[in-house]
């Protein structure tokens, strides 16, 4: 920086600073009001953003889908459902399924072609504005053989011909007598279509059910009730309304809940829908009292290591509730859970679900996995949880579930606040217990040592009997009467 040589050059530079500085002003006076609008157009942007997470449909992150033990867990078997998977050779075989259940649900619900693809075609905007599916989900081009005037017709079609053959499957899945035969499909396929409906890529946006099914909200609401008896979980989700009938909540005006994100965002709905009020009032207070937040997964001991130690495991007397509870008697009670083919599917999806960047949540599913993972090691824990009414198996042996949990203990995600509680709770416990057979254990070998015959007991009392008679003989010795 130069400094000024004498008087004038020294008048000029303040001259321009007061310039320049009235000229800030003035602009600032000037742009004021419109730069106030765009910082409180922003702040209400921001605001929402923080206060509800909408998920996109996105791809099975690389870290676990790129495993190629785990590759198979997240591909469709059979049907492509949204744009991740559409055209691919591998779900070629369930185009000609696709096309036939969806001009079975037109014909079943009295709809048109046109109008369907014109409520579909005409919310496409709203779709992509909410942006439902994270960039890149759409093919650029579809191939040469499909003849699509525009993308915005074929993308409408294919999402019309998703959402209508997954509300049809759902739809004659249960409640039929041969739901093969009405779905003109063998069992073994039918099976695969309702595994396919649990992939994280395999999704669509639920506000697409409810155009779909226009007025008509009693079938949707049937549809989900069977989405959730076919992979087991009705009674997680199942509520009675005055009707006799079972009340699946979607959305309704007097909630506050968003709706469903997708059919996978439900099913975990579906696993959580719980008062968790009181649990989390837990979770808050202990991580108050935490020091740190461990990333690494930690280990509560097997089955077989909890009941060596004196904690039970046993079957959570309330069998709608999906959260461990650790008892101050020493029970660790945990949720009923069934193991079939299907589950490495769901649980899997579930915890990539979890796993995505843009969803907030507390990895409620992962952190449950992560504890069972932790208390099956070797057969004979499996065999322990059947006993305890915890784990039906439906698999081949207790073998093929204690390598699945092994399997999937390389996916899970590290110790969080949801089940730490739980940790604490156990160590606590084996605190507590291990300083009452310390404290027995010494009592005991005093008892041993000193008190094994009646000689030592009297010859105890004698020489406690010597010693209060020394004190009270020196007392007086020392104190005088006449004092």
């Amino acid at each position: 920086m130069e400094f000024p040589t004498n008087g004038q050059d020294y008048e000029e530079q303040e001259r321009q600073k007061m310039y320049f500085l009235n000229n800030v002003v003035y602009t600032w006076q000037k742009h004021r009001k419109r730069i106030e609008e765009e910082l409180r157009i922003h702040e209400e942007i921001r605001t929402k953003d923080n206060e509800v997470s909408r998920p996109k449909i996105q791809r099975v992150p690389d870290y676990m889908g790129g495993r190629e033990e785990f590759r198979r867990f997240y591909l469709p078997n059979l049907i492509s459902i949204g744009p991740i998977h559409c055209f691919k050779p591998y779900v070629e075989q369930g185009y000609r399924y696709k096309k036939l259940w969806t001009a079975m649900y037109i014909r079943d619900t009295n709809q048109t072609f046109d109008d369907l693809i014109k409520r579909i075609y005409f919310s496409l905007r709203d779709i992509h504005e909410r942006n439902s599916y994270a960039p890149g989900s759409w093919p650029e081009d579809p191939p040469q053989e499909h003849d699509f005037t525009s993308t915005w017709w074929w993308q409408g079609l294919v999402l019309m011909e998703d959402g209508c053959s997954v509300l049809q499957v759902l739809d004659k899945s249960v409640d039929s007598d041969n739901p093969e035969k009405e779905l003109m499909i063998s069992t073994d396929k039918l099976v695969r279509v309702h595994q396919d409906l649990l992939l994280l890529e395999n999704q669509i946006p639920f506000q697409l059910f409810k155009l779909i099914c226009d007025e008509d909200r009693a079938r949707l609401k049937r549809c989900m009730r069977k989405f959730l008896i076919i992979h087991g979980i009705e009674e997680a989700f199942r509520r009675t309304d005055g009707d006799g009938e079972h009340n699946i909540t979607i959305v309704q005006d007097h909630e506050q809940e968003e709706e469903p994100f997708h059919l996978l965002d439900y099913l975990r709905r579906a696993l959580l829908r719980r008062d968790k009020t009181q649990i989390h009032k837990e979770i808050k207070s202990k991580t108050k009292k935490r020091k740190s937040l461990h990333l690494r997964k930690y280990r509560i001991g097997t089955v077989r290591e909890l009941r060596a130690a004196g904690i039970r495991v046993t079957k959570s007397p309330n069998s709608t509730s999906f959260y461990p509870i650790f008892t101050a008697d020493g029970k660790l009670q945990l949720p009923e859970i069934t193991v079939d083919g299907s589950t490495a599917i769901m649980f899997l999806n579930l915890i990539a679900y979890e796993m995505c960047p843009d969803f907030v949540n507390d990895f409620e599913i992962s952190s449950f996995l992560v504890i069972l993972s932790s208390l099956i090691d070797q057969p004979e824990d499996v065999k322990e949880l059947r006993s305890a009414g915890i784990l039906r198996n439906e698999l081949a042996s207790d073998k093929e579930v204690a390598d699945l949990f092994n399997k999937m203990d390389v996916v899970m995600v590290p110790e969080t606040d949801a089940y730490a509680r739980i940790r604490d709770q156990i160590e606590e416990h084996f605190v507590s217990r291990r300083g009452k057979i310390k404290m027995l254990g010494w009592m005991g070998e005093a008892y041993n040592n000193y008190f094994r015959s009646p000689w030592t007991v009297i010859a105890l009392l004698a020489a406690i009997l010597g010693l209060t008679l020394t004190f009270i003989q020196t007392w007086f010795a020392i104190h005088p009467k006449g004092n």
